[in-house]
């Protein structure tokens, strides 16, 4: 007897051992019992679909490296003795210190290896305009260099005009460097566009280029951060990236509610080396100048302690994700939180609705305008139980709410580029700044209660209104969450 084997039975063989081969693969990761349970379903019930989602969204980076210069191994190599110094340091404040602000302190510090700095003064910005005006300033004055990464870099008049005085810097004598997420910019600027950055001697880098044969298998994995450091001394971090929108609205919104930051002092130097750190990630020769890292003489008027924390899908640990768990968990009176998207890890679920089961006030801030659907409509599938414990959630319709800030108890807070979802807690590399100070705390809270007046209130009555169609469409595409 014989056994005649078409391509399309040798397809399938093929195709069913490679799922076998992922699913031995899943068990062994030791992933939570739901997300094992529900990549296993995906593989079975989306054929070929399920594999390819796992394979954007499900391996276990932590296991193989995607990059070798992680930002949070430099801040280990080169501030190693002031790390350890500041955890024994922490170790012994019980009394001198806030205990929840100890402990946020000591998980950055343990986790991200997220050096303490306190002499640093800081300016915060709540829309593009502002943002843009003291950016193009701070380009125009620049002496020594420019470092710059941003996820979206768009080939608008707000892009162009800072490509402008990029290249005439750089006839000056100012070195430009420029890092690009492969995946971010990816058709938001022409060839000529970027062509005409090398030709004015620019330095370019692609993070994971996605038209690269080696790199572009990884392009799930953005380089979300936003940065720019300015001469060693001046920083810009947060919500911006470079693009028209973030000033008028763009032809989607009429308006646009972000939240960025203007740095100066200790706090930049940190800043520049998650720069450099990706530049090398990027391709880049390996820069340890110490030009780079100037001297700062500048003292301010007031002691501002902050952080820098970054993560990655391969870092030690998902940081930023610990971050907020912590400081929810931990909060004694309110929290409030701005997000535009809203997909959270079990963990962060948990947290705030066993902090609002517990008498806290959570307050959730999502924009009621989305830019993309399909994260707008998995939002919807976690309101029930957080209605339930008591979690107030808020649309804001004004036009597109585009900040991630968390504000807990009056006393610290954090802002950056991390949303309240998973591909940011898991997927993509972000930084966040953490501040210990309570007129920074205080100015981001009442800018909140700004936002509040564009919002409408989301009740437990709103979810019931919903169709059985639009419940399941919701909760359909809830089984890709993790790579949204």
């Amino acid at each position: 007897m014989s056994f005649i084997f078409s391509p399309v039975k040798i397809f399938y063989f093929f195709y069913i051992l490679f799922v076998l081969i992922t699913m031995i693969r899943l068990l062994l990761d030791n992933k939570s019992p739901e997300a094992t349970v529900g990549w296993f379903l995906a593989l079975f019930f989306l054929p070929f679909l399920g594999v390819v989602l796992y394979l954007l969204g499900g391996v276990n980076w932590k296991q193989k490296k995607i990059l070798k210069h992680l930002p949070e191994k430099r801040f280990k190599n080169e501030l190693g003795p002031i790390l350890e110094q500041q955890k024994a340091f922490t170790s012994t404040l019980t009394k001198e210190i806030d205990t929840d602000i100890l402990k946020t302190m000591t998980l950055s510090l343990q986790s991200g290896n997220s050096v303490l700095t306190i002499n640093n003064n800081v300016n915060l910005f709540f829309n593009g305009e502002h943002k843009f005006s003291s950016l193009l300033k701070d380009l125009e004055n620049a002496r020594e260099s420019i470092h710059m990464e941003y996820f979206i870099y768009k080939e608008d008049a707000t892009g162009k005009k800072i490509a402008e005085i990029l290249k005439r810097k750089v006839q000056e004598g100012v070195e430009v460097r420029i890092i690009f997420d492969g995946v971010g910019c990816f058709n938001r600027m022409s060839w000529k566009f970027k062509r005409n950055f090398v030709k004015a001697g620019v330095k370019t880098k692609y993070f994971l280029d996605p038209m690269n044969v080696i790199s572009g298998r990884l392009l799930n994995y953005c380089n979300h951060r936003k940065i720019v450091v300015i001469d060693g001394e001046i920083g810009y971090t947060g919500g911006m990236n470079i693009g028209d929108e973030y000033i008028t609205g763009g032809v989607r919104f009429n308006s646009w509610r972000d939240t960025h930051m203007r740095l100066e002092g200790e706090v930049v130097h940190i800043l520049q080396t998650v720069f450099l750190s990706d530049w090398e990630n990027s391709g880049g020769a390996p820069l340890h100048d110490q030009k780079y890292f100037p001297r700062l003489a500048a003292t301010y008027n007031r002691i501002v302690p902050m952080q820098v924390l970054v993560s990655g899908p391969d870092s030690d640990w998902y940081s930023l994700e610990k971050l907020y768990f912590n400081m929810i968990s931990n909060a004694d009176r309110d929290v409030y939180i701005q997000s535009p998207y809203f997909i959270p890890s079990s963990s962060i679920q948990n947290a705030m609705e066993t902090a609002a089961l517990s008498g806290v006030r959570i307050n959730l801030m999502i924009t009621g305008i989305p830019d993309k659907r399909i994260p707008f409509w998995v939002a919807q599938t976690y309101m029930s139980t957080l209605f339930a414990a008591g979690v107030h959630i808020y649309l804001y319709e004004k036009g597109f709410l585009h900040a991630k800030t968390v504000i807990v108890d009056d006393k610290m807070a954090t802002v950056g580029t991390c949303n309240m979802d998973i591909r940011s807690f898991h997927l993509d590399y972000e930084v966040n700044v953490i501040y210990y100070d309570d007129v920074i705390t205080k100015t981001l809270k009442d800018q909140f209660f700004l936002d509040l007046k564009q919002c409408r209130q989301l009740t437990e009555k709103d979810m019931k209104k919903q169709s059985f169609l639009t419940r399941l469409r919701n909760s359909l595409f809830r089984i890709i969450a993790p790579i949204l």
